[in-house]
């Protein structure tokens, strides 16, 4: 897919109103690929007065209505246009929601009219899409007083259900009291309405938690681990993992939640909860895999509105390009580079399908030039961790770490990054002789020619009867310089392929 220049870089506001945030950002997009550049969220607890009284919070009106003309403002400087606003259980149930909502549109400008359920389910799986275009299975969004089931296969989102589990709904306060998951009508009424969901016929597929309840518990469930690779987009859990996580939550864990360091008091509170249900869930379905997804609602207005054409894009291509912005090198040579090492690189060893091993080769050769700049002695490390971490969709962390371990081995012959923790948690021996193999062959191409794409064309690099080679044209034989053929060495040491005799 040749670089396209002509993509504009733009700026969407989101608003996502729920029954426990008040949330607003804003993403730049580029090409199908996007990222937040601005995040505010506010607890306001909209919801929490709703089991007791089917009313919004008074104090929660006061935050939500306060945060949203700080957000209207916001946007308006910013001059983002009109907004995308998702709003949620909260709004759709609340006997005085109209009249607040009402409020909102006189005095702010803004209509917070809430979504369907469905279609709250339908945003969710949409916005997970964004993350994970390969992502299927079932979608659970959990949020403040509503809990969405959704089925997602070959991008395709079926309808959705909308449950009122969220904790507002189910639990009386506080939130967090251990009688909540002892008490039998509690558990009966979360049960009936978990029967609305047919578990079987999802049985043995992967479940996908949303929302940030079970976010915060999948980050929590890292750090008692000491898990290397701190991201929680696409963070798994066998389903053993993820009952024994959901069980310490609302068991003997409860009390280190609620003291834990680094999460807001009033999210921490839903998180026994979320264990609690979560337990129930596992039971009913019985996954093959538990994945957290740290996109959803937000993610998925966005991605709807984009055009189809927009939406058809390789997001990964689009965000490695994004990440190289800025250096003309990377624009023009990536291309290039990865036409040039392909037909060698189908000797080279491999970790996945030759699909997705070609889509992540490609992705690295868009971001040759990121270390552009930086200093030689720390440029290698500080670019492992740039890509390790990067906002980048339709990853796993196995093919974070690889791609990762790529761009670092095109600069430096070191085994493993300062950083190496991840590497050697997610990449078996061979994962990392073949990541290294590729990150060394986009070196050898980039010390022939200086990141010169028409330099390129005076080389090819091969593979014939299991020998490397490496021929230049005769007119051009100065380029084949000691240092290159150095590089081949190393190339040649890497992928076990002999090579041809000078």
């Amino acid at each position: 897919m040749p670089t396209n220049l002509s993509l504009e870089r733009r700026r969407i506001g989101v608003l996502d109103i729920g029954s426990n945030s008040v949330r607003f950002v804003i993403y730049e997009l580029f090409g199908a690929h996007f990222t937040a550049v601005y995040n505010e969220k506010v607890l306001a607890g909209l919801g929490s007065d709703l089991r007791e009284t089917g009313r919004l919070s008074e104090k929660g009106k006061v935050l939500a209505f306060d945060s949203l003309s700080r957000f209207k403002a916001i946007a308006d400087a910013q001059g983002l246009g009109e907004l995308l606003i998702g709003a949620t259980a909260a709004l759709r149930v609340a006997k005085d929601a109209p009249e607040f909502i009402a409020r909102v549109k006189k005095d702010i400008g803004l209509d917070i009219s809430p979504v369907s359920g469905k279609e709250e389910a339908r945003l969710t799986a949409m916005g997970m899409l964004a993350a994970d275009r390969r992502a299927e299975g079932l979608a659970a969004d959990l949020g403040g007083a509503s809990l969405e089931f959704v089925h997602v296969q070959d991008t395709m989102v079926d309808e959705g259900v909308s449950l009122k589990l969220g904790p507002f709904e189910m639990l009386s306060s506080p939130l967090s009291d251990p009688e909540n998951f002892s008490d039998a009508d509690i558990k009966s009424k979360i049960e009936g309405k978990l029967s609305q969901v047919d578990f079987q016929a999802f049985k043995g597929q992967a479940l996908h938690l949303i929302g940030g309840a079970w976010r915060n518990l999948a980050s929590i469930h890292q750090q008692r681990h000491d898990y290397p690779m701190r991201t929680l987009q696409a963070y798994r859990l066998a389903p053993q993992e993820a009952k024994d996580l959901a069980i310490w939550a609302y068991g003997e864990g409860r009390q280190e939640i609620l003291d834990w360091s680094g999460i807001n008091s009033r999210r921490l509170e839903t998180l026994p909860y979320s264990g609690y249900l979560l337990e129930m869930i596992l039971e009913r379905m019985k996954p093959s895999i538990v994945v957290i997804s740290t996109t959803g609602l937000r993610e998925g207005l966005v991605y709807d509105a984009m055009e189809p054409a927009m939406k058809a894009r390789d997001s990964l291509m689009d965000g490695c390009e994004d990440l190289a912005r800025g250096n003309l090198q990377a624009v023009h040579f990536a291309e290039p580079l990865y036409d040039f090492l392909k037909d060698a690189a189908g000797h080279f060893p491999m970790t996945f399908d030759l699909v997705n091993e070609n889509r992540l080769r490609r992705a690295a050769c868009q971001m040759a030039g990121i270390g552009k700049g930086l200093h030689p002695d720390y440029r290698a490390d500080l670019v492992f961790d740039d890509v390790l971490y990067a906002p980048l969709a339709n990853l796993t962390h196995q093919e974070r770490a690889y791609l990762a371990l790529i761009l670092f081995s095109s600069y430096t012959g070191k085994s493993l990054p300062s950083n190496g923790a991840a590497v050697e948690a997610l990449l078996n021996e061979e994962a990392r002789q073949a990541a290294r193999t590729y990150g060394a062959a986009m070196r050898l191409a980039i010390v022939a020619t200086g990141r010169s794409a028409d330099l390129l064309d005076n080389f090819k690099l091969s593979v014939v009867d299991g020998v490397l080679a490496l021929s230049v044209e005769p007119s051009m034989k100065a380029l084949l310089s000691g240092r290159v053929r150095y590089r081949l060495k190393k190339l040649s040491q890497l992928s076990g392929l002999p090579q041809e005799s000078a």
